[in-house]
């Protein structure tokens, strides 16, 4: 497959976009959404769509003992994201009909 890229214009223009994955991803499952969130430059006018997917994310939780102090830590980790140039948008992704 010969890959084409968005030009600076049409991935800004995605930002905000709501897609879905049509197929398993190694992170995401097949229909997991997400949220383009970003535009990313690759090389002079090739440009990437940023997508961070609405998956559940474990939480972190740490516990430390300093003498006779106890301390918890908790934290969620970071929101799973994928990059894609224009030709794998428009093949591994669609758009969520309104109303789902």
């Amino acid at each position: 497959m010969q890959r084409t890229f968005f030009t600076r214009e049409e991935a800004r223009n995605k930002i905000g976009h709501m897609v879905e994955a049509l197929s398993d991803f190694p992170s995401v499952p097949k229909g997991s959404q997400g949220k383009v969130v970003r535009a990313q430059r690759l090389a002079n006018n090739q440009w990437l769509a940023c997508v961070e997917w609405n998956l559940p994310r474990a939480g972190r939780h740490y516990e430390m003992m300093f003498g006779d102090v106890g301390f918890n830590i908790f934290g969620k980790n970071k929101p799973v994201t994928d990059q894609f140039c224009k030709s794998e948008y428009e093949i591994l992704l669609k758009t969520p009909a309104s109303g789902e």
